[in-house]
């Protein structure tokens, strides 16, 4: 930043701008689901068009991922941080107007938000916290995961005291209140428009879709992604099916969210001190899968959710870290981070698809879990390669 912004600003604003975006990137989705009843009882929509319409921000991601190295790269980081915020504020806004059509546009608008967001953040700890990268990446993970939980949690609340669209709206104040606060620091950067662009020395290489570890890193990003929406899906059908009540089984998926939440905080910060991380991701990938395994048996136990949501969580918060630790420069990170979350969220958006599928081709859960844990045990090489003390 130039030094007419105070020193207090300069050395706060990283972190606090890690946080404030992590505090937007989810908890304007996790709302849907506990609503979806509502929505479905008041627009009439069918539950194919719900089920698009809760799996839109994720195709957001998946096509949006990869504009947002490029754009930092001509823009400058702070600016198209900024500008993701407010368009996670206009899409929050546009899906609370009357009327289906801007449930959808709304919904592909602040999806597109916040895959910017959860590309350049891994840049932004990149650069400005290169000795702290673990504990960084807990933070923010951390964040991510606990106003998520937290923005479920108020759904309904919010929802019997306001009206859904309106309980839907509210999550656009503390995106206004973050993107102001990057808008701020952006033009306190000093960075005019093209100033971004580094040096040939530091640019990310334009090959980087061709470099195996990229392809690692996004493949193990890719497979955990799944795993994890798959279970956030399906895990509560599967449950009942099992024979627990709707409010047990609705009482382990919240189990399922506090595991992973834990998880994310402890990973980063044992793995990041290592030169290498094959250890961590491999352990983390088994702890899912010995999960998964367990819900196969006629009387699912808690301990097989708080496993599975213990290895789900490591193993994002491993994935995010990978961006950082495997690359030389931020822009660097800022495109590996766009091609694995292009490459993670495809595959997640496909994963709660074909898992409904296979359950209806075969009558049970047996066949989807089994494919599951197949693609689980993919995702213990992929972490164990991606691990290796290597940079792209």
């Amino acid at each position: 930043m130039s030094s007419a912004v105070p020193a207090p600003w300069r050395q706060a604003s990283p972190a606090v701008g890690v946080v404030l975006i992590a505090f937007n990137l989810r908890p304007s989705l996790m709302g849907i689901g506990p609503l979806i009843k509502q929505i479905e009882a008041d627009t009439g929509l069918a539950p194919s068009a719900l089920g698009l319409l809760i799996t839109m921000p994720v195709i957001a991601f998946g096509a949006v991922s990869p504009l947002a190295a490029p754009l930092a790269r001509r823009f400058g980081l702070e600016r198209v941080l900024a500008f993701s915020l407010w368009l996670v504020v206009l899409g929050v806004v546009l899906r609370s107007l009357p009327g289906t059509a801007w449930l959808f546009v709304g919904a592909g608008l602040l999806g597109a938000g916040i895959a910017v967001g959860n590309v350049l953040v891994p840049a932004v700890i990149r650069r400005d916290f290169p000795g702290r990268i673990g504990t960084m990446t807990s933070l923010f993970v951390t964040t991510l995961a606990g106003v998520a939980a937290v923005g479920a949690g108020l759904a309904v609340p919010l929802a019997g005291a306001l009206g859904w669209r309106l309980a839907l709206a509210v999550w656009a104040v503390p995106a206004a209140l973050a993107g102001l606060w990057w808008l701020l620091v952006s033009r306190g950067s000093g960075v005019a428009a093209g100033a971004a662009v580094p040096p040939p020395s530091a640019r990310a290489p334009v090959s980087i879709w061709r470099s195996p570890l990229a392809w690692q890193v996004s493949l193990f990003m890719g497979l955990q992604s799944l795993a994890f929406y798959v279970l956030v899906a399906w895990l509560p059908s599967l449950l009942q099916d099992a024979g627990l009540s709707a409010a047990a089984a609705g009482t382990y998926a919240f189990f399922y969210q506090v595991a992973c939440l834990s998880g994310s905080l402890l990973a980063p910060l044992v793995a990041a001190r290592a030169s290498g991380q094959s250890r961590h991701a491999v352990a983390a990938s088994a702890l899912s899968l010995v999960g998964f395994i367990g819900l196969a048996g006629p009387a699912p136990s808690l301990i097989w959710i708080l496993l599975g949501g213990l290895g789900s969580g490591a193993s994002l918060a491993l994935s995010l870290a990978f961006f950082s630790l495997r690359t030389h420069n931020p822009l660097q990170t800022a495109s590996l981070s766009g091609m694995a979350q292009s490459v993670g969220y495809s595959l997640a958006a496909l994963g709660p698809v074909g898992f409904g599928l296979l359950h209806d081709a075969t009558g049970g859960w047996q066949v989807p879990l089994a494919a599951l844990w197949v693609l689980v045990g993919l995702q213990c090489w992929a972490g164990a390669v991606a691990g290796r003390a290597r940079r792209i």
